[in-house]
Parts: structure tokens; C-alpha cells; sequence
């Protein structure tokens, strides 16, 4: 490779008006650049035009490019009407043209490299340099390498000629044959197919009108590409100097000199030859041959489905009458759907008639929602010849309505080159609307069954609330009525211990005086006075009459707090002090927290809130505490007794205790917590809390209906809350959320 734009040794100085170019540009441009002189002789060249040229500098300067091995293809997309490799076409005509044009560019080159065996595609682009008298003195040429752009075209032709190809296959081989004369550059391209013993010219492209198109197989070149059945493209060369001349009449007669050719096969047997022929001396690339046999590839399936269609007629024979006669409806389809044939039984079962369907795509006609499965299943038949598949799916009948078929796929043809599946399918609209029918009729039927499990529940819960609250309305009456009885008496006895304090006061006082005027008594009223130790008396007394006022007010309380609970005077919704319903209820429940044997007393905490009157069911409220009380009480004797028997208590949990809180909440809301310290709900426990007879208590300690009634009086009745906050350890709180004013519908 030179190391400079260099020139030829036999110049002995520069021209002074040299290079057109600064020679050190020229020198490192990744371009090749030449000139030649008027005469076409090359001058100058630098490295990057050698490298593609595969020459050297002593090779090419001072040469003409008139080799036979550089061939003008086209000039601007279009032929060029000058040839290069022609040898009779002289240096100065080329220099006229370029004088004329003034420049001339794109212009394309196919280069065979001897050197290296290849042959790449340049675009020449070329300046004259004209003189004072306007004549070509010199002319620059550049050169591109263009060979992959070349196979970028080439490529992309073939892929529009695939997809542009016909259902007729005798169209396609001829299309084809012609995409392989244009893209090697050929003057003539043939595909010769050996058929019943003659050679047949299938596929033409350019060959002379009087071209045979039918001959003997030992007149034709291609005859011996079929018999010897390769896979590598044959590439003879000088034919003029082959025995093919004197054999094959054709070679002489149209001065034949390159021909290419590649075996076409089908079913693995060689049936043809595609062939491009030379009028010149041409060397393919190997990118060319492998164009060739994509090419032949092609024609070879177009063979297949010519061959296919054969054994379709022959076969079509045997199941025709099998076909014609049967109540299902039979149909027949291509690989890709097309529907080849369709019994007669189509028009009873979509409305068409056979002749409507035949070339349509049978995915036409099903539903788009069930497209993707009868594909999948599809696929699966061609890709599983011994298996069959049976689905169901929607296909739409002539007059635009959907019918249910199901359908069973094969690929029964067995003794076909190219996959056929066939369908057997059977009308089920009829059986699969009674399916719909019984789905409605069984979801009415659980529907209606839901309903009266609903409002059998609903009347479960309102016969335990009736139960409950019969039960409540008896123990009101009850405890009201022993109220009443307990408080004539202890109305009595409290109404006249004043008075007999006041007696006895008086008494006592008498006697003292007595003593006092006569201190020195009768000796019986001494003895008396020893015998019932007067003194003592005198100091005892008022003390128990005390505590008997103290015992008849209690009782009093007691009896008052027994109807005050009951409520039965007052079951009317009402605005009541919460706190007094609870301390009612804590003190109907004293005896509970007292403490009992080696359980110390449970210790009730109250943090009370300056709380309003509060419009709700007195009474109702008083049952809801009552209940939540009684659960924690019974939770922290449980706790007390697991402690007790397991020996490990700590100080806290000996400590048992209940928290009441209330506060405002949002200026229009009560919060009542009712918390204890014992050992806590489990979530799972939690989650049910409320439902009618769920208990965790032993039988005959609890009916599981304290909690679920509270939870409606507070929330159907009240349209409040009631929540538990519970961890297993850390003990348990009831959260009663209540307006301060009930509704109008709560309060009807």
C-alpha cells in the first residue's frame, strides 16, 4: 500500500498546477480518490482508493480503467448506457460524456478484487477539470464502498417479493425468477423444471422471444445441476470454450459466456435448476450465491404447494362422499386457516352456503373472545398431528347472530406435504341456552335461598332480643315489684327510728337525772342496775341506734337503685345522667367485687367526665352495663383463679381492677371505656364477640347473648358504636360511642 498520494515514477516533476487536493488531505481521507488525465490514464491514487480496489499503486497509475472486470451497473437508479467492460468503447468517449455532463455521480460499480476473490460495489462520484480552451484536462474521481447498502437493497427485495406472493404458485415461481436475473445482474434468469422427461422453462426472465421453452434434458445445462442435486450454487464460466457449447445449442447462439445455477428440491428430491446467465465474463459473490439459493428456496416451496394441491385433488375424492352425507359440518382448512371445503350441513347449521365460505378465514367467523383459545388449539393440532381437540365456542351465523358450536380438530391428512386440519363440528346453541336457563334458575334459587337464610336469621335474633328482653321485662317487674314490697316496710322502720332515737334519748336522759337525785338507790334496783350493767347500756344505745338509721338508709338506696335500674316507670327514651346508671348498676353489683376468700377485692376507678344529659333508653343502657361489667368481673376471677392454681401471679395481676371513663367527643358524642387489667381477648375470639350464643364460658355460665343484645341496643337502637380493644396479657376495654341526641327514626 503506497504511503502518499502518489503519482506515477515515470513523471519526472510535479505539474505545477497539480493536485486538485492538498496531497497530505487526500492522504488520510477515508475515501478512495484517483484522477486521470485527458487521456484516462490514472495519475494520482491514495490508500483508501487501493485498499478497495485490492491493487497496488504500480498495478493501477498509469493505467486506463478499462478492465475488463469493472462493470458500470446504473447510473442514478437508472442503467447506464455506457459499459466499461466493453472493450471497444475508447478512453476518449469517456471523456466527452464527462466534458458534456460536467460531473457525473452516484455512479455504481461492481469491482471483482482478484486478489482477494470478492467483488464489492463502489459509488463513483467524477469532476473534470476543464482548461482555458475548455477541454477535459483532468478529472477526479472518489469512490465509496457500497457493498452492504447493496445487500440491504438486495435483502429488502427479496422480503417484498415474499410478501407480495399469490395463492398461484406458477405466478410466484415466474415473480421469482426475475427478483434473481435483478439482483445478480444477469441477462437472462430461467427456473427449468424436469416434468415427464422433457426439461420445461417455468420461470423466464429477459430471454429472447425466440427462446425455447421446452427441450431434451441433454440440451440444457441445468439438466446436469438437477441430476447432481447440490446444495451449493454451480458456476460455470467460459462457456464458449465447455463442452455445453457444442451440446446446448443456446450457448452460442446468444454468446453465452457465465452461468449460475442452484438445485431446486421437493419432498427431498431435486426437480429443477434456478439459473442466471452472463453475456460476459462474471465472478458471483458469496453473497450472491446465497441470494440465489434464498431465491430457489422460495420456488422450492411454491413446488410444495403445486404438489399439495395434487394430492388435495386426489384425496378430496375420497372424502367427499363421506363428507357430503353427514349431519355435522365438516370443514377442511389450510394451515392458516382458510378454509378449503365445508360440508353441506353449513347452511342448516350458519345460513351460508358452501361456495360463500371457500377462501375465507374460518377466524372470520368466531367470536372475539374466543379467538385466542380455537388459535391456541389450532397450533396445538398442527404441532400435535396424533392428537385431536375437542372445544366449545362462539360462531357467528349469516344473519349476524352468535351460535354455540363445538368443535373437534384433526390433522387427518396425513398423506399431504403440507398440514391440513379438519373440523367436525355440531350446532349446541340449543343445549347450552338450557345451560343458561338452569344457571339463572340456580342462582335465582340461591338467591332466594340467601334471602331466607337472611331473614331467618334476622328472626332468630329477633326472638333472642324478644327472649331477652321478656326475660328483663320479667326480672324488672320483679325486681320492682320486690322493691316495692321491701320499701313499705323499710319506709316504716325507717321512718320511726328518729322518732325512737328521740325516745330512747329522752329515757336515757331520765335516768341520769334519776341517778343524779338519788344517788343511793333501793338494793333491788342496784342489782338491777348490775345485772344489766346500766352503764354499759347507757354508753351502747345511741351507738346502735345509729347504726340502725345507718342499715335503714342503706336499704333505702338499695331499693332505689333496684328501680332505678328496672326503669319499668320510665321505658321511654328520656336524657338521663349516664354516671347514675352506672353507679346503679356497680352498686346492684357489690356483692361481686367485695373480695372473696383469697381474692382480694376488684378495685373499680372512675374517671368521670362533666358529662350532659344524654337522650337515650335508660334502661336498655343500664342492661348494656350490666352485661360489659358482669363479663369483666368475670374475666378477672377467672384471671384470679388461674393465678391462684398456677402459683405464679405477679403483684399487678393480684391487683385486679376496673377502669370507667367517660369524655365528649366532637361537641355531639359520649365515649364510655370500660377497661379491666385481666388477661386479655384472643383476635380469633374477638372477631365473633358479638354473635348471637357465641360464649368461651363453661355450660351454664353463660348463653352468648349478652354481648350480641348490647351490641343492638347500642348500635341499632342508639346508632352508636361499641368496640372491644383487646391483647391477649394486657386486658380488655369496651369502647360505647353514643350521641347525645337520638335520632327521630331511633326514637319512633
Amino acid at each position: 500500500m503506497v504511503s502518499v498520494f502518489q503519482t506515477p515514477q515515470h513523471t519526472s516533476t510535479p505539474r505545477e498546477t497539480t493536485d486538485i487536493l492538498p496531497q497530505a488531505l487526500v492522504k488520510e481521507l477515508p475515501i478512495g480518490v484517483l484522477t486521470m488525465g485527458a487521456q484516462g490514464e490514472i495519475r494520482q491514487v491514495n490508500p483508501a482508493a487501493l485498499k478497495l480496489l485490492g491493487v497496488s499503486a504500480d498495478q493501477l497509475l498509469g493505467k486506463t480503467p478499462l478492465d475488463p472486470n469493472w462493470q458500470v451497473i446504473q447510473e442514478n437508479g437508472k442503467p447506464f448506457a455506457l459499459k466499461l467492460q466493453s472493450a471497444p468503447v475508447k478512453v476518449r468517449n469517456v471523456l466527452v460524456l464527462l466534458a458534456n455532463r460536467k460531473s457525473l455521480k452516484n455512479l455504481i460499480l461492481g469491482v471483482y478484487r482478484p486478489e482477494t476473490g470478492d467483488r464489492i460495489w463502489l459509488s463513483v462520484s467524477t469532476a473534470p477539470q476543464l482548461n482555458a480552451e475548455n477541454a477535459v484536462e483532468e478529472v477526479v474521481c472518489t469512490l465509496s464502498d457500497i457493498t452492504q447498502n447493496k445487500l440491504g437493497e438486495a435483502l429488502t427485495k427479496i422480503q417484498q417479493c415474499f410478501l407480495s406472493l399469490g395463492s398461484d404458485p406458477d405466478e410466484n415461481i415466474n415473480g421469482l425468477t426475475a427478483l434473481a436475473g435483478e439482483l445478480l445482474g444477469g441477462n437472462w434468469a430461467l427456473y427449468n423444471r424436469l416434468h415427464q422427461g422433457l426439461i420445461c422453462s417455468w420461470g423466464q426472465w429477459q430471454t429472447p422471444p425466440e427462446f425455447s421453452s421446452v427441450g431434451e434434458p441433454c440440451d440444457y445445462i441445468c439438466y446436469d445441476v438437477i441430476q447432481d442435486g447440490s446444495n451449493e450454487a454451480c458456476v460455470i464460466q467460459d462457456l464458449q470454450n465447455t463442452a455445453y457449447a457444442e451440446t446446448a445449442p443456446s450457448v452460442k447462439h446468444y454468446q453465452l459466456q457465465t452461468y449460475i445455477g442452484q438445485a431446486v428440491k421437493s419432498g427431498g428430491e431435486s426437480i429443477g435448476s434456478l439459473c442466471v446467465l452472463y453475456q460476459n465474463p462474471f465472478v458471483p459473490t458469496a453473497t450472491e450465491k446465497q441470494l440465489l439459493g434464498m431465491i430457489a428456496a422460495m420456488i422450492s416451496v411454491q413446488e410444495e404447494r403445486k404438489r399439495e394441491a395434487i394430492v388435495w385433488s386426489q384425496n378430496e375424492a375420497k372424502w367427499r362422499s363421506l363428507l357430503q352425507n353427514s349431519s355435522n359440518l365438516i370443514t377442511i382448512l389450510e394451515a392458516d386457516g382458510t378454509i378449503r371445503y365445508t360440508s353441506p350441513a353449513v347452511e342448516r347449521i350458519l345460513g351460508y352456503k358452501a361456495t360463500e365460505l371457500i377462501g375465507r378465514k374460518a377466524f372470520e367467523l368466531i367470536h372475539p373472545e374466543d379467538v385466542p383459545l380455537v388459535g391456541s388449539s389450532f397450533q396445538q393440532v398442527l404441532q400435535n398431528p396424533t392428537e385431536t381437540f375437542t372445544f366449545e365456542f362462539k360462531c357467528q351465523h349469516k344473519d349476524g347472530s352468535w351460535r354455540y358450536i363445538e368443535s373437534t380438530h384433526s390433522n387427518l391428512l396425513v398423506d399431504s406435504p403440507v398440514a391440513r386440519i379438519v373440523v367436525n363440528s355440531r350446532d349446541i346453541t340449543e343445549r347450552k341456552q338450557a345451560e343458561s336457563a338452569l344457571r339463572e334458575s340456580e342462582a335465582q334459587l340461591r338467591s332466594y335461598s340467601q334471602q331466607l337464610e337472611q331473614a331467618l336469621h334476622e328472626l332468630q335474633e329477633t326472638q333472642t332480643q324478644l327472649i331477652q328482653t321478656e326475660k328483663m321485662s320479667s326480672l324488672g317487674q320483679l325486681v320492682a315489684g320486690v322493691a316495692h314490697e321491701i320499701n313499705n316496710p323499710v319506709s316504716f322502720i325507717y321512718g320511726n327510728i328518729p322518732h325512737a332515737t328521740a325516745y330512747t334519748k329522752d329515757l336515757l336522759q331520765l335516768i341520769n337525772l334519776y341517778r343524779q337525785h338519788y344517788p343511793q338507790p333501793d338494793a333491788e334496783i342496784e342489782n338491777a342496775e348490775a345485772e344489766i350493767d346500766l352503764d354499759f347500756v347507757l354508753e351502747d344505745l345511741p351507738k346502735l341506734m345509729d347504726s340502725m338509721q345507718i342499715g335503714a338508709e342503706r336499704i333505702r338506696q338499695i331499693v332505689l337503685s333496684l328501680r332505678n335500674f328496672s326503669r319499668l316507670d320510665k321505658a321511654a327514651r328520656e336524657a338521663v345522667d349516664l354516671h347514675k346508671g352506672i353507679d346503679n348498676t356497680l352498686l346492684l353489683l357489690q356483692h361481686r367485687l367485695k373480695a372473696k376468700g383469697e381474692r382480694p377485692a376488684i378495685k373499680v376507678i372512675t374517671e368521670y367526665s362533666n358529662l350532659p344529659l344524654v337522650d337515650c333508653y335508660a334502661g336498655q343502657l343500664n342492661q348494656v352495663f350490666m352485661n360489659i361489667l358482669s363479663n369483666a368481673i368475670d374475666a378477672l376471677e377467672e384471671q384470679m383463679e388461674d393465678n391462684s392454681s398456677s402459683q405464679v401471679a405477679t403483684k399487678a395481676q393480684l391487683a385486679p381492677q376496673i377502669r370507667i371513663r367517660t369524655e365528649i367527643q366532637d361537641d355531639n358524642q359520649v365515649v364510655i371505656r370500660i377497661a379491666d387489667n385481666g388477661s386479655g381477648i384472643p383476635a380469633e375470639v374477638q372477631s365473633r364477640l358479638f354473635d348471637p350464643f357465641f360464649t368461651t364460658k363453661p355450660v351454664g355460665k353463660g348463653t352468648g347473648l349478652g354481648l350480641s343484645i348490647s351490641y343492638q341496643i347500642v348500635v341499632e337502637k342508639h346508632g352508636g358504636q361499641l368496640q372491644c380493644v383487646s391483647n391477649p396479657g394486657e386486658g380488655t376495654e369496651f369502647v360505647i360511642e353514643l350521641p347525645l341526641q337520638l335520632a327521630t327514626e331511633e326514637g319512633a
